[in-house]
């Protein structure tokens, strides 16, 4: 209600009569900009020295493919393809310093819609902030109320969405991600890589749901350094080059909020529910200096398979910095998930020497109703904390012993399609637990009590219309 509200603000400040603008590929930048005489390019009527549009003016994209970089928004537009078309904007990666599409600060309340968005040497889209922690911008914010909608962005020099500080209230939704760092050579080590699908730093109440993101370079999304309330729900996750959801990760201290979070957590109240994940280097969901994180009813599968776990408890290092806090991970809710491995380890908690030694955890890691399976060997728990027996890795049974969790957790062969949606008569269903932070499954269609363990509810009835629109 609290987002609907905020959009609500925005349009009512637009003017009631915005202008609908048309650009084409066969079309001319001398035309009037209309359906029957389009401008040429898109950065022609977004040209600041000819100052065409008002805010909340529509540009409308003819099909076809516009070869521009820097496509900036200054004000609050909306840019989408007409019709049931499809158009294609296209930054070459050999432009130096470039993005694709950047949504300024100015341009809060904007709207990208069913566009086709590829290259760019850095980003595909960047949402690019006026906030610095210098008493300077310290008042300042990013890009706000922004929504990213039904959009196909692929083959970007690096991230395909890069979000930076203060850009709130931002959503992503019904789109596909693939194909980020285009700008490595082939046979670049994942060091010396930086190419996410989703890279988002600092927000609050940051939005990812129903998307496909997959054959991503380095981590499918992440929301770190410092990011609150945000909600990351129903997306399918496959084939990265390292993890594919990170609850906080590691940033920079100069990117912290120290006024709100003095103690440099990279994550506050972030919840991750009803997501399928795939094929995996790394974790598959990892919690970094995470505090109050809810991750529920997902389905993880061939996951960390170089190292870590399909559910991690990491440490940041945040860069080195002396002054960095480094928290654990503390009061995590981890309940539902489906984890099916085929090697990697099944849950870690991380510990580190360094700094005088810092843990990826603190208390309880609070897991329970959850499924474990391997299906090359035993499933490996491991918790590296201090006096910790299962230093080395255990058994479910060590695990539980000693945490003293997952007790109505089981160990069983999941019974999955190649989907990842649960087959008649797998164990998962009906073995989880009622939660009022999951009301629907992977699929949009309503649970019922008891809920089956992973982001599918098995023959769940298709909901009241009425309950399942969206807000446009």
């Amino acid at each position: 209600m609290f987002r609907i509200l905020i959009f609500l603000l925005v349009f009512a400040s637009l003017p009631a009569t915005a202008r609908e603008w048309f650009v084409s590929p066969n079309g001319s930048n001398s035309g009037n900009g209309t359906l029957t005489s389009p401008f040429r390019t898109v950065r022609h009527v977004l040209d600041t020295s000819l100052d065409m549009t008002s805010p909340g003016d529509v540009i409308n994209l003819r099909a076809g493919t516009y070869n521009e970089c820097d496509v900036r928004l200054r004000k609050p537009l909306t840019l989408r393809s007409y019709g049931n078309e499809r158009a294609h904007i296209h930054c070459n990666m050999t432009v130096a310093d470039s993005v694709t599409i950047q949504i300024d600060t100015a341009a809060s309340g904007s709207v990208l819609r069913q566009l086709e968005i590829s290259g760019g040497m850095y980003y595909g889209i960047q949402l690019q902030t006026d906030w610095y922690p210098d008493p300077c911008c310290s008042s300042s914010s990013g890009p706000s109320n922004i929504l990213l909608d039904d959009l196909k962005i692929h083959d970007t020099g690096r991230d395909g969405i890069k979000i930076t500080p203060k850009s709130n209230h931002v959503t992503i939704r019904n789109s596909e991600i693939w194909n980020t760092g285009a700008i490595y050579p082939p046979g670049t080590s994942l060091d010396d890589r930086n190419a996410d699908g989703i890279d988002s730093v600092n927000v609050s109440n940051l939005l990812i749901e129903d998307n496909y993101i997959h054959d991503i370079s380095t981590t499918g999304l992440y929301f770190k350094g410092g990011s609150s309330d945000v909600l990351v729900q129903r997306n399918r996750i496959e084939n990265t080059g390292m993890a594919g959801i990170l609850v906080g990760f590691d940033t920079s201290v100069e990117f912290f909020d120290l006024s709100i979070n003095p103690q440099f957590y990279e994550s506050i109240r972030g919840t991750v529910r009803n997501n399928i994940i795939r094929n995996t280097v790394y974790e598959g969901i990892g919690l970094y200096s995470a505090k109050d994180a809810v991750v529920v009813n997902n389905t993880i599968i061939d996951t960390a398979q170089d190292g870590h776990a399909a559910i991690y408890f990491g440490v940041p290092a945040q860069d080195w910095d002396p002054v960095a806090g480094r928290p654990p991970s503390i009061n995590p809710l981890i309940r539902n998930n489906l984890v099916m491995q085929y090697g990697g380890n099944c849950v870690e908690v991380r510990h580190w020497n360094e700094f005088g030694g810092v843990s990826g955890l603190t208390g309880s890691p609070s897991t329970n109703f959850n499924l474990y399976s391997n299906n090359n060997g035993a499933c490996v728990f491991r918790d590296a904390r201090p006096g910790s027996p299962i230093g080395g890795g255990g058994t479910l049974a060590q695990w539980r012993a000693y945490e003293g969790t997952d007790a109505q957790s089981i160990y069983a062969s999941p019974g999955l399609d190649s989907t990842g949606r649960l087959l008649p008569g797998s164990p998962a269903i009906d073995a989880g637990t009622t939660l009022s932070q999951v009301t629907d499954d992977f699929d949009k269609q309503q649970r019922f009590a008891p809920y089956d363990i992973g982001a599918d509810e098995l023959d769940a009835p298709v909901p009241d219309l009425i309950f399942s629109a969206h807000f446009d």
